[in-house]
């Protein structure tokens, strides 16, 4: 009777294993990959983001990252894709959402989300998508992530997919004019009506020996002293110059910015950024002002 009893438990035990090994939910597990992101940043030399709209490519070129512009290749700023490298590895998964194929299009894990591939020297280190981004209450928030070769899709708490750049001109260099005033001591208008020259003696700006109105001045430099500006020309856009101003300094080389109207639409160039020609009507406005400003 003990024999036959131990059996049937056994049995059972059996058959209650059975039941829960193949009912169980396969959307939920206790084992699932704890870290997605694990790289040296420092090792990076390639970027890829590739979205519904567009696809992003940044390359390091002798310690110098580049940002990909048609055919050609131009700056991008350094603080900038250090900032997404360190963006991306605060990625971590809190749980495990779903292991189905099926259900990556509920969390936009599939080709509706922003792919990101990072490698060095062609060796992938880190190939993911970024889904959907959600929010639980009013202070927690999350993101649906999954690696590309795997089929579990994951929540990643307190990363949101918007805080990473994934636009090309987000990475561009954008800087078109940065002037310290205490070095600046002249500045030449040329242009092809009028050409007028601005000076300063002893902390005083004169033009052609008449004192100018210091407040007028100040209002010029402080719109131009430090100016950034993403409205890029079109990347077949040529610059002719008609218009240039000329900014002196004690203790630099010259910056010279270069306008040019294109359709009755102004171009700028800025010796400060060669690889960017501008199309901003702002721009214009601001930097080449006439004469009469004075």
């Amino acid at each position: 009777m003990n024999t036959l009893r131990l059996f049937i438990l056994l049995v059972v035990i059996s058959i209650v294993f059975a039941v829960i090994k193949f009912t169980k939910n396969p959307n939920r597990s206790n084992s699932y990959n704890e870290k997605l992101v694990d790289f040296d940043s420092q090792l990076v030399d390639k970027i890829e983001i590739k979205t519904a709209d567009e696809q992003v490519v940044l390359e390091k070129m002798a310690n110098q990252w580049k940002v990909q512009v048609g055919q050609k290749q131009h700056e991008a700023v350094q603080t900038t894709v250090e900032a997404f490298l360190q963006t991306i590895q605060t990625i971590k998964p809190s749980r495990l959402i779903s292991r189905s194929v099926d259900q990556w299009s509920d969390y936009d894990v599939d080709e509706k989300g922003t792919k990101v591939i990072i490698s060095r020297s062609n060796d992938v280190l880190l190939n993911i998508i970024l889904g959907r981004f959600a929010f639980e209450g009013q202070r927690t928030y999350y993101n649906y992530v999954r690696l590309e070769d795997d089929n579990d899709t994951y929540v990643a708490d307190n990363f949101m997919k918007m805080s990473l750049l994934s636009q090309r001109d987000d990475f561009r260099n954008n800087r078109v004019l940065n002037i310290k005033n205490d070095s600046l001591v002249s500045i030449d208008f040329i242009y092809p009506d009028s050409s007028f020259s601005l000076t300063k003696k002893e902390n005083i700006w004169f033009r052609n020996n008449f004192q100018i109105d210091s407040i007028q001045f100040k209002n010029y430099y402080d719109d131009i002293k430090f100016v950034m500006s993403k409205s890029f020309a079109t990347i077949d856009a040529a610059i002719v110059p008609s218009h240039q101003v000329n900014f002196h300094f004690s203790n630099r080389s010259d910056i010279n910015i270069m306008g040019s109207l294109d359709e009755g639409e102004w171009l700028i160039k800025s010796s400060e950024n060669n690889d960017e020609v501008w199309k901003d009507a702002a721009l214009s406005k601001k930097i080449l002002i006439s004469n009469n400003y004075f």
